[in-house]
């Protein structure tokens, strides 16, 4: 029996999703079978796909087969889909009845139709309602919890109970046979028939083949696996992108103002013969208009002309090579010090950094005419600089996605004590998308902050911890210092415990950094903290506050923070140093649901590496030291000795 319910998109992509288990309309339990839908147009497939990939890419490859690395070979393995409907089934087919002197479990799995009376047909008093307990293994299995036969009764069904005993603990469930009274025993989840766990022993396939019992809502029953990224316009791009892959050093060379493409906007980059890149100028255009307004005036002679032209040929044939994709590559490895593989594997995020600057309408605290009328306003200069901020700006159109690919049972993470104990799986293909493997998407466009993190003084922060670096041997020493943060994150897994050393040092900075000012711009904005997301670029130290709601209050609300709290905001963020559950939260690792943790929607790491120490000094656990915070007012540039 299967029914059709509608839900909002943001409640598909975190609850109604594919193989889960929801509470249904009118009482009943359901499992999702169907999430139907749109391919959307305006998303970017290629950067989904590609944010999948590493995603997935923290569990080891056998632990992944949907995602193996084979499969992103060919993008065509993957839809996407904008929900628009859900289709549910009831599950599980197994009911119980209410009656405690009665208590039978009837297992009506193999059955298409279920019974209109809902009166226990053994003892007719008690009233039959779905068994809510079911069972779940780490291999992705999910099966309803049936009772067992009795033995004494030559296998009779429809006689066995669930006697609870009035507990709520499974472990004192047990399973009794009403016709003989016999007791067979515990409530066990047995063992999952449907996997195997090659390379273990004996004795550790019977632990890891264990299947557990647990209420359809529990949370472990069900992890959705989720990515977040900006929306990357295709066609507003499709020039910029039809250069080939060398457009992501191009990205980065436009993060970093290189010269040579520091003053033209991505649109506009276009192909040129021969391989190179550039905007729509040169001869004959815009150059050779002014040369023949100049012969018409009489300033140059016909000769004149002619080699005026060959000049300016040779000119932008040189500037062409310059602004080249070898060219660019070239440049930004020499100036640098970074090797063009660094460069490949940051791409991506380089434009994430610098694309809602191009395609909307920026409003930096530096530059913005009408922040600067606010009586407040050099105040608010002064406290950005106390608290190590490069820039602060407000984007009016940021264009986010939301993807969820895949699923866990019983633990989200890919490691535990490294080994890895859960399998990530696939959805189901989705009808009508010719088998394959959905991704589930929305996209929002709302207001956001952007916050860069200013790179001298996270450079002056690690020194004063004792971490030594070298940076990076380029020609230019200012690029050098922001290309050493690209160099340290790159090829690193985010999504875990971070050992000791500069890359957890400067990634739980900034995280934390992050948590803080979401917490606080809810508490001003009169928002819950679940209506804000965090955003982070770590190797462009920056961090996006946004709205994670496409309607209602939530709108605008980072605008009016910007305009009319933004001095109040950063006060708070400078003096939030304080835990209710200090010294405890302090003396563990500084970090907890009440000081700087978000909610799973509103963090896409796990709520792991922060800690209060790294921005208001303390003493961390991993790294064994007692550190010295990033606002610690010796740390501005005013106060560094000469």
């Amino acid at each position: 029996m299967s029914q059709t319910m509608s839900r909002g998109k943001q409640q598909v992509l975190y609850t109604y999703l594919p193989m889960n288990i929801v509470d249904f309309q009118g009482g009943s339990i359901a499992r999702i079978q169907h999430v139907r839908g749109n391919i959307p147009n305006d998303i970017n497939p290629r950067f989904v796909i590609e944010r999948v990939r590493e995603d997935a890419e923290a569990w080891d490859e056998s632990f992944r087969p949907a995602f193996r690395d084979a499969t992103f070979e060919n993008l065509d393995r993957f839809v996407l889909i904008d929900p628009s409907e859900v289709r549910a089934e009831l599950y599980p087919k197994v009911f119980w009845c209410d009656k405690r002197e009665c208590g039978r479990v009837y297992d009506l799995s193999n059955q298409d139709r279920i019974p209109r009376s809902n009166k226990c047909p053994k003892c007719s008093d008690g009233q039959l309602s779905q068994l809510r307990f079911v069972l779940v293994h780490r291999c992705g299995e999910l099966r309803p919890l049936t009772p067992p036969t009795c033995q004494k009764c030559n296998g009779r069904s429809g006689h066995m109970a669930l006697v609870t005993y009035g507990s709520e603990r499974i472990s004192e469930f047990q399973w009794i046979c009403r016709r003989c009274g016999t007791a067979a025993g515990g409530v066990f989840g047995g063992r999952c028939p449907a996997c195997e766990w090659l390379g273990k022993t004996e004795e550790e396939q019977q632990d890891m083949r264990r299947m557990r019992v647990l209420v359809h809502r529990a949370g472990p029953t069900f992890y959705p696996r989720s990515v977040t990224l900006l929306n990357i316009p295709q066609q507003r791009l499709d020039g910029f992108f039809s250069i080939g892959d060398t457009w992501r050093p191009f990205a980065a060379a436009k993060f970093f103002d290189l010269p040579e493409i520091a003053s033209r906007r991505l649109e506009n980059i276009r192909p040129v013969s021969g391989g190179g890149a550039s905007e729509q100028t040169g001869l004959p255009g815009e150059d050779l208009d002014q040369l023949m307004a100049r012969q018409a005036s009489g300033e140059l002679t016909p000769e004149q002309l002619v080699q005026e032209m060959q000049r300016l040929m040779i000119q932008r044939t040189q500037e062409q090579q310059a602004s080249s994709p070898q060219g660019i590559v070239e440049r930004l490895v020499e100036r640098s010090g970074v090797d063009s593989s660094v460069w490949y594997r940051a791409g991506q995020e380089m434009l994430e950094a610098i694309l809602p600057i191009e395609t909307g309408k920026p409003r930096s605290l530096k530059d913005d005419a009408e922040i600067k009328r606010i009586a407040r306003y050099s105040k608010a200069q002064q406290t950005v600089s106390q608290l190590g901020i490069a820039d602060l700006t407000l984007l009016d159109d940021f264009p986010i996605v939301q993807g969820t690919y895949g699923y866990t049972r019983l633990d989200p993470s890919p490691r535990q004590e490294g080994t890895y104990i859960t399998r990530l799986n696939a959805f189901p293909p989705q009808p009508n998308t010719g088998g394959k493997i959905p991704i589930f998407v929305d996209s929002i466009r709302a207001d956001a902050l952007m916050l860069k993190l200013e790179p001298d003084r996270v450079h002056r922060w690690l020194e004063r911890n004792g971490y030594a670096y070298s940076l990076p041997g380029g020609t230019d020493t200012e690029l050098a210092k922001r290309a050493y943060f690209v160099q340290l994150f790159d090829d690193v897994s985010l999504k875990q415990t971070l050992p000791d050393g500069q890359c957890r040092m400067v990634f739980t900075l900034l995280h934390t950094f992050s948590h803080l000012i979401v917490r606080q711009a809810a508490l001003l904005c009169g928002l819950d903290r679940t209506s804000l997301s965090e955003y982070l670029l770590p190797r462009a130290l920056t961090t996006f506050l946004y709205c994670n709601h496409r309607f209602g209050a939530t709108i605008g609300s980072l605008t009016s923070l910007f305009d009319g709290a933004l001095v109040e905001w950063l006060d708070t963020i400078r003096n939030t140093y304080k835990c209710v559950y200090d010294p405890v939260c302090r003396e563990r690792d500084g970090a907890c649901h009440a000081c700087i943790h978000l909610a799973e929607t509103s963090c896409g790491y796990f709520n792991l590496n922060l800690g209060r120490a790294f921005l208001f000094g303390g003493y961390d656990q991993i790294t064994g030291r007692q550190l010295v915070g990033y606002f610690d007012p010796t740390l501005e540039e005013a106060n560094e000795p000469d």
